[in-house]
C-alpha cells in the first residue's frame, strides 16, 4: 500500500507522515519547497519526499501514481481550493481507494468565513468526483496556541480575542491518529467525523492548566480583534487569512460556537483524546521559555 500525504511538512501532514513510515507503510510526502523535501527526507529516509505545487494540474496526476490513498491538506493560501480541486480531480481519475480531507465545520457557500466557503467548494468536488471519502472537522487545535508564545507578555499575560468562549480543544496528535487509521481502514463508505477534545475550555481555562503543568505563570486577556489583527498581520501571515481568522476568534470562538464533545476520537482509536495536560508535558519546553 502507498499513501499520498499533502502538506507533508505540517502539523497534521507532519504527523500523518511520520505515524504511516512508522507503521512500514510506503508515504509519498508532497511538500512546496524543495528545502522542505530535502529535510522530510532527512527525517525520514524511507519514505518519498517531492517538491510540488499541487495548483497545477499538470503536475499531480503524476504524484498519484500507484497510489492507494491520499491524506488532504492543504496551507490557508490564495490557491487552497485550485490545490485540493487539482488532487481530487486526479485521484478520482487514478481511483485511489480513499481520500482523507482535513475540512472545518459549518461549510456553506455563504459561510462568513473564507475558509470555511473554500472547505465546502472543495467538498463539492469531492462529492461530485465519486471518491470514496473522509471528512475530518476537527475543533480548535490545542497547538494553535504555539504560535502566540512570541505573545505572552513577561507576565504571562496572552491577549486573544476569544472572550469566554468555550473550545473543545484538540491535540493535532488525535488528528493524525483518527486520519491514519481511516487512511488504512477498508473500503467503505464515505464518512463525516467532527472531532474534538475531551472537554470544553475557554483560553483562561486551557492557560491556566498548562501554567499548572510547565510552572510559569500564564493567563489570558481578552482583547480587541484590532489588536490581534495588527498583531497576526506583524507575524507575516497573509491579510485575506488574517482577517478569517479574527472573525473566526472575534466572531465564532468569542460566542462559543467552538464547543461541544464528541466520542469520535474514541471511537475510531480505541482511546480517550488527548487532554490539555498531555499537550502542556509535551509542548513544555516551549511554554517554559
Amino acid at each position: 500500500m502507498k499513501v499520498l500525504v499533502t502538506g507533508a511538512a505540517g502539523t497534521v501532514g507532519g504527523l500523518v507522515t511520520h505515524r504511516l513510515a512508522e507503521k512500514g507503510i510506503a508515504v509519498r510526502g508532497v511538500v512546496h519547497r524543495p528545502e522542505s523535501a530535502t529535510a522530510l527526507h532527512r527525517e525520514l529516509p524511507a519514505a518519498e519526499a517531492v517538491a510540488a505545487d499541487l495548483a497545477d494540474e499538470a503536475r499531480v496526476p503524476e504524484l498519484l501514481t500507484e497510489v492507494d490513498a491520499v491524506f488532504l491538506v492543504t496551507a490557508n493560501v490564495p490557491t487552497q481550493l485550485a490545490q485540493e480541486q487539482s488532487v481530487i480531480r486526479a485521484a478520482a481519475k487514478a481511483g485511489v481507494r480513499r481520500v482523507v480531507k482535513v475540512s472545518v465545520g459549518g461549510v456553506s457557500p455563504d459561510a462568513p468565513l473564507a475558509l470555511a466557503r473554500v472547505h465546502y467548494a472543495a467538498e463539492q468536488e469531492l462529492t461530485a468526483g465519486g471518491v470514496p471519502h473522509t471528512i475530518l472537522r476537527p475543533a480548535f487545535f490545542m497547538d494553535n496556541l504555539l504560535q502566540y508564545i512570541p505573545w505572552i507578555d513577561p507576565a504571562g499575560r496572552l491577549e486573544l480575542p476569544l472572550g469566554d468562549g468555550a473550545m473543545a480543544m484538540i491535540d493535532a496528535r488525535d488528528i493524525a491518529d483518527v486520519a491514519v487509521a481511516e487512511l488504512l481502514a477498508p473500503a467503505g463508505g464515505d464518512r463525516d467525523l467532527a472531532l474534538t477534545g475531551p472537554e470544553n475550555l475557554t483560553a483562561a481555562q486551557a492557560l491556566a492548566r498548562i501554567a499548572d503543568v510547565v510552572g510559569r505563570p500564564l493567563s489570558h486577556v481578552d482583547g480587541p480583534r484590532e489588536s490581534f489583527l495588527r498583531r497576526y498581520l506583524a507575524d507575516g501571515n497573509g491579510a485575506g487569512y488574517a482577517e478569517d481568522m479574527a472573525t473566526l476568534y472575534d466572531g465564532v470562538l468569542r460566542h462559543g460556537y467552538g464547543a461541544g464533545t464528541t466520542a469520535t476520537v474514541e471511537e475510531v482509536t480505541g482511546r480517550a483524546p488527548r487532554t490539555i495536560d498531555d499537550f502542556a508535558q509535551a509542548y513544555a519546553a516551549k511554554f517554559s521559555r
